[in-house]
């Protein structure tokens, strides 16, 4: 069998891996979607892969053979690949601090390649059913909305708050329409794509702004009545846009940085001091914001089809990696490893 991995800088290579069997407490899901994240494009950039695991995590698929004894799943259901639960046991859980319980994130690592494969073999706590009202091309993308919705969670939004997100990529337009969901009265969008600006509007965006163009900070202090932002959502995963979140948010405001940036920032903490702003950190998700993302989905709270701009196969995945490093146009691309 073989499975997508970033072996150098703009390479991504069909590795052979053995076909999976379930070990115990798992189950065998065969990949129907993986989703490209902005985590897999910055590897592929960089040619840096910390773990081959985390290479094509954004997947669903169905389960076809599960271990002796495992009664969370049962074959033919149709799942979504995460991050485990809090494992109850460790120094955090013990302590009273399950929700930032290190296995969680840990647990994702436990495999030797990710979804841009055929098949693939989990932690069955890994898992989340896919709500019976969720197709296939939908539930690939609960995965991001999840990214989403847990920085608005960790985010003090409320009723009415003005808010900006920097960067209308997947998670971007996905934390806007969260945003939105959390009681967000005025959403902003910094992006200077022609698509996605279009597309941050579609989602509800009150109005985008071009950095390319006009200088944000003073058309935000205008839009804003001198105030600025209560909320600034740093998306884009660029390090130099981390010092302009802070820049753009009001005194006593908060910033919450969601995209993962690839080399350090500078940044000027003299302005962080006396704007006494709140810096938010948000990464990945709980376990059981799963059921919460597919349920708004489902609901049509928030939109996810929009985001698809093309599917690939599984033996077009190094063009697929291209077209998305290339094409800013593009936005959230599938791999489709049934197809050939």
């Amino acid at each position: 069998m073989q499975a997508g991995i970033i072996t150098g800088k703009r390479t991504i290579e069909l590795l052979e891996f053995t076909e999976p069997t379930p070990a115990e407490g798992e189950a065998v899901v065969r990949i129907n979607y993986c989703g490209i994240c902005g985590t897999d494009l910055h590897n592929y950039q960089s040619g840096v892969l910390g773990n081959p695991a985390v290479c094509g995590h954004e997947w669903m698929g169905e389960v076809s053979a599960v271990a002796s004894g495992v009664t969370r799943v049962r074959e033919g259901d149709r799942v979504i690949g995460g991050i485990a639960p809090a494992c109850g046991q460790c120094v955090a859980c013990r302590a009273g601090y399950a929700n930032d319980c290190p296995q969680q994130l840990g647990s994702l690592m436990g495999t030797p390649h990710g979804g841009f494969a055929p098949s693939i073999a989990a932690d069955v706590r890994r898992l989340t059913l896919v709500p019976d009202g969720l197709d296939d091309l939908d539930a690939a993308m609960v995965e991001p909305l999840t990214v989403a919705l847990h920085a608005t969670r960790r985010t003090d939004i409320r009723l009415g708050d003005t808010v900006v997100v920097i960067g209308a990529g997947p998670i971007g337009l996905l934390t806007l329409q969260c945003a939105r969901e959390s009681g967000a009265g005025r959403v902003y969008v910094v992006e200077p794509i022609a698509d996605r600006a279009a597309l941050a509007l579609e989602f509800g965006a009150n109005r985008v702004f071009n950095p390319a163009r006009e200088e944000v900070s003073s058309a935000l202090t205008e839009a804003t009545g001198s105030l600025g932002p209560d909320v600034v959502f740093e998306c884009a995963g660029i390090a130099s846009t981390i010092q302009h979140a802070v820049d753009y948010v009001r005194r006593g405001g908060t910033v919450t940085l969601v995209g993962l940036a690839n080399e350090p920032a500078t940044i000027n903490p003299g302005s962080w001091i006396s704007k006494e702003v709140t810096v938010v950190a948000s990464v990945a998700y709980s376990h059981e914001e799963f059921a919460m993302a597919a349920d708004l989905i489902v609901a049509g709270r928030v939109q996810v089809r929009p985001l698809h701009t093309h599917t690939a196969s599984l033996s077009n995945i190094a063009q697929a990696f291209s077209l998305l490093n290339e094409d800013r146009c593009q936005i959230k691309v599938l791999v489709d490893p049934r197809n050939s």
